[in-house]
């Protein structure tokens, strides 16, 4: 099923974004805007930022940034449809879901494979680095030169290739995923 383009709009016009960020944090107003300490990270200090005119929010401390659909997104580990019905259902919109046509299907199922086989192919090269001795020995000696530290390799989802022009195609296939892809 998929939320008609009119429907989503009609979703983000009636949403107000300081009642839904006051659902779960605490504003105050300074100036034109509002602040507090942000939920996605622990601070002292407020670098969470909303501007009720723009409809945004945005946090100097760690980026986030977004309007009333990212942020129940963010702050509810949400996908877009589920942070749509949520504020849909907040402000009584009412959501009339048209069906895929076949090939919006095919678009969708396409785009999932491909996000499954990305997955699969960060998850080889990430093994590589960390298990096996050419990684280790090659590829982290290589970014520990470069000041890299294991929190930094691992928040950018750091891996390693062997010398071996078709090691993934080999491991994809030998796990069942479509060499096509």
């Amino acid at each position: 099923m998929r939320i008609p383009e009119e429907t989503v709009e009609r979703i983000r016009q009636a949403s107000d974004i300081l009642e839904v960020i006051n659902d779960f944090v605490s504003l105050k107003k300074r100036g034109s805007n509002y602040i507090a300490c942000c939920p996605f990270h622990n601070e002292k200090t407020p670098s969470f930022n909303v501007n009720p005119v723009r409809q945004i929010y945005k946090c100097f401390g760690c980026g986030k940034a977004g309007d009333a659909v990212r942020f129940v997104m963010d702050i509810e580990n949400i996908g877009y449809g589920e942070a749509l019905r949520y504020l849909a259902k907040k402000y009584g919109v009412e959501i009339e879901e048209q069906e895929q046509t076949p090939e919006e299907l095919l678009r969708q199922n396409e785009r999932e494979s491909l996000l499954i086989a990305l997955n699969f192919a960060k998850t080889y090269f990430q093994e590589l680095l960390q298990k096996t001795d050419e990684g280790k020995s090659i590829g982290l000696s290589y970014f520990r030169e470069r000041g890299f530290t294991n929190p930094t390799i691992d928040a950018f989802e750091l891996g390693y290739s062997l010398d071996q022009w078709d090691g993934l195609l080999q491991e994809g296939t030998k796990r069942g995923y479509n060499p096509d892809m």
